[in-house]
């Protein structure tokens, strides 16, 4: 062993061997020596990656800039859906596949057998579902805010939304809650798990009588300081503490979406007169049973077509349809969940129909404040991206631009139909006149690559300036 402190005589024969540490400030291969008498240089790795490769790994030193990459990554899934749509077609039990998800797979084919004039009343059903501030109620916000577009109204009208959200979502979150204990317990040695089932029973018999109170007292006071113990004690640094921070996040919402905290948010509302006005009769009863009414509207939005695939989803994601299908229904719940981001300004809707003995898969992105046009354009504009796969003929691509009653379509078709330009072209310009519309361009060209949603709406990069919000 070196002598490093040199407290003891050399042994004979060793008196030149002293000892150096093999580390060295400019050694490059070591990286963020600690030096406290200098400014460190830069470490050889970094998290971030280059900004104009988005096929990179994923990035860590943004949420926003992972969400884009995440955008890019998935794209359009129209494609994939329309095959999965026509290898499925008339299966009810294949090799891999159980009865159950067999029959689920049955019924929602047989739900999506339209008829052409039935196309339009599902579409609407499908982009109304997906909007949750629809309403009397939010239009006399968008009014206010649109008359007079103030960051303090701006910044109330975000508070009072999140405490809406939250309020109108207590059932969802509750469930969460639930789930996540119940998940907890599991992975739980016995001697824990029976003790967090017990409370877990006792938060059941709160949330059913709905003691909204007493459950975030118990959750708080109990089940938080318990589950905190067992990940601190056991060094549980795995699944447990991840659940742990699920939970913390879905109490936190629970917390904040309270009657009154809504109610709260909503009263600082009322000091804008624009908004004032238009509640001036009404109580505080009154107020909250408004506020209670929509939020229960928000929750009878029934969309059968996303509730079954919803559940053919879950089924095929545990194994019960064999690879083929789950890896499929996994790639569509992946762009659901993309395209429902925060991070998204647009309206997104998918439609998959079987009309005319074809099958068709399609996704549909709104804007309805296009800004494109630049500052010296007047007036509303809404810009809209379909994306349609047709069975036989192939992918097409449509960018719709309306302002007032006037609108432009450029459509990308298949190379293939390249020589119907002329004739689409013509069928454009007449359901523009027949819907009372006036059809300043209406352009044909064949598709050579698929559209991307950021080329066709690049106010998504608005945030690309924003401050680094990672940990």
């Amino acid at each position: 062993m070196q002598n490093i402190t040199s407290v003891t005589n050399p042994v004979p024969g060793q008196e030149g061997n002293t000892y150096r540490s093999p580390i060295t400030p400019n050694d490059p291969q070591i990286q963020n020596i600690p030096d406290p008498s200098r400014v460190g240089r830069a470490d050889a790795r970094s998290d971030r990656q280059d900004t104009a490769n988005m096929n990179a790994a994923r990035r860590f030193d943004s949420y926003f800039r992972a969400f884009i990459q995440e955008l890019r990554a998935s794209g359009s899934i129209s494609e994939t859906g329309l095959h999965f749509l026509i290898s499925q077609a008339g299966k009810l039990v294949t090799s891999g596949m159980t009865a159950g998800i067999g029959e689920e797979l049955a019924q929602f084919l047989q739900m999506i057998q339209v008829q052409p004039e039935q196309l339009l009343d599902l579409l609407k059903n499908q982009v109304g579902s997906g909007q949750r501030f629809t309403g009397p109620l939010f239009d006399t916000l968008r009014s206010a805010l649109g008359k007079h577009p103030s960051d303090g109204l701006k910044n109330d009208i975000a508070q009072f939304l999140r405490r809406y959200n939250n309020f109108s979502s207590t059932a969802h979150i509750a469930r969460n809650m639930q789930r996540t204990i119940r998940q907890m317990s599991w992975f739980m040695p016995e001697r824990f798990g029976s003790t967090l089932q017990t409370q877990l029973s006792q938060l059941d018999e709160l949330l059913g009588k709905g003691d909204r109170a007493g459950a975030l007292k118990l959750l708080q006071n109990t089940l938080i300081p318990y589950m905190s113990d067992y990940v601190s004690q056991m060094h549980d640094r795995g699944i447990a503490r991840s659940l742990l921070s699920m939970l913390l996040l879905d109490i936190t919402r629970f917390e904040n979406g309270s009657p009154e905290n809504m109610l709260q948010s909503f009263y600082q509302l009322l000091g804008y007169s624009s908004i004032r006005d238009q509640f001036s009769g009404m109580d505080a009863q009154e107020l909250r049973a408004l506020l209670e009414q929509s939020a229960l509207a928000t929750q009878r939005t029934e969309n059968p077509l996303a509730d079954r695939l919803s559940s053919l989803s879950a089924q095929a994601v545990r194994g019960d349809g064999g690879a083929e299908l789950r890896q499929t229904l996994q790639a569509l719940m992946d762009s659901i969940l993309v395209n429902q981001s925060v991070y998204m300004p647009l309206a997104h809707a998918m439609l998959p129909v079987e009309m005319d003995g074809r099958m068709m898969f399609s996704e549909l992105w709104v804007d309805p404040n296009d800004e494109s046009g630049g500052a010296s354009s007047s007036g509303k504009t809404m810009r809209l991206l379909l994306k349609f796969d047709i069975q036989e003929l192939g992918l097409f691509d449509l960018v719709l631009t309306m302002h007032g009653d006037t609108v432009e379509a450029n459509l990308h078709c298949p190379p293939a139909l390249g020589a119907f330009s002329r004739m689409f072209e013509e069928k454009m310009t007449e359901l523009a006149a027949r819907n009372g519309l006036k059809a300043a361009a209406a352009r044909v060209s064949p598709m050579d690559r698929p559209l991307t949603i950021s080329e066709v709406f690049p106010k998504i990069f608005e945030r690309m300036d924003s401050i680094n919000v990672s940990i």
